[in-house]
Formats: C-alpha cells, sequence, structure tokens
C-alpha cells in the first residue's frame, strides 16, 4: 500500500521513494484522481535544500486529455501546503522553458512572481531557450491564506 501525502476534494499524492543526489534530496508524488484512482501525472520537490529551507518544483501532467482540468493548479496548492506549513520553507523556485505558455500562467495565476531569465539556458533539438525563474516566498502564500480565509 502507498503513502498517502495529502489530499483535497479530487486528489491524492502518494509519496514516491526519496531521490537523493550529492548536494540535494528530490521527492516525487504521484497525482491521482480520487474518483477512479487514475493516475493523472507527478509533481516534484527538487533540488531541495531543507538547510537552507527552500526547494523547486516540477509538475507533469502526463495525458494532454488531463491538462487544464485544474489538476496541476490542485496539485500545487498541496505541495505548497506541505511545505509551507508542515516544513516551515521560505521559498519555492521554479524553472520554465519560455515555450511552455500554459506552465508560466500556470505558476503566475497561483501567485508566484517573475525573479528573472536564464537566457540561452536549455538546449534542445540544435536551438538554445530561455528559462523563465519564478518564485513564491512564504510570507507570500500566508497573505493569500489569510485572504482566502476571510471570504470563506
Amino acid at each position: 500500500m502507498q503513502h498517502i501525502f495529502l489530499e483535497s476534494k479530487r486528489l491524492v499524492l502518494y509519496q514516491i521513494p526519496i531521490y537523493e543526489q550529492a548536494n540535494h534530496v528530490s521527492q516525487w508524488y504521484s497525482i491521482t484522481e480520487k474518483k477512479n484512482q487514475v493516475n493523472i501525472g507527478f509533481i516534484g520537490m527538487v533540488h531541495c535544500h531543507p538547510e537552507w529551507n527552500n526547494t523547486g518544483v516540477q509538475i507533469i501532467i502526463s495525458k494532454e486529455e488531463n491538462r487544464r482540468e485544474g489538476y496541476a493548479l490542485e496539485a500545487l496548492e498541496l505541495l505548497e501546503q506541505y511545505v509551507f506549513e508542515a516544513l516551515f520553507y521560505q521559498r519555492i523556485a521554479v524553472k520554465i522553458i519560455d515555450f511552455n505558455k500554459p506552465a508560466i500562467a500556470l505558476f503566475k495565476k497561483a501567485g508566484y512572481k517573475l525573479e528573472g531569465v536564464q537566457e540561452q539556458g536549455f538546449y534542445c533539438r540544435d536551438k538554445y531557450y530561455d528559462f523563465i525563474l519564478l518564485r513564491l516566498l512564504r510570507h507570500e502564500y500566508l497573505r493569500r491564506m489569510e485572504k482566502l480565509h476571510i471570504f470563506l
């Protein structure tokens, strides 16, 4: 039986075994729809630095038909809750290839702020692309949660 990490109305995040490298840890979770127990994709804390209280995040929604259904945002909100409220981290960062406009829009909708651009930071098929760097700080997350609870 898999360990249940967090759950919302529609989703459950199941923990996948920890992957460790020399200077950081990555922790991935499968995103599973509760109703049908169907795997939709994965969300991961990548380049996690507990000693610095920060992590990166990546989201993969495997099938095209599951995209633009709100699953990624819902999974991101669950992971943010864990990162900021349980781990007490100070920062979540994300690097997105500039042509992935839906992902950039998703993180901006979630309140992530533009931190900068890593010009020509990604090379694929004989072409260089920019990375868009976004981040969310703990105090910004907490402020957002306060506003949401006021209107509930």
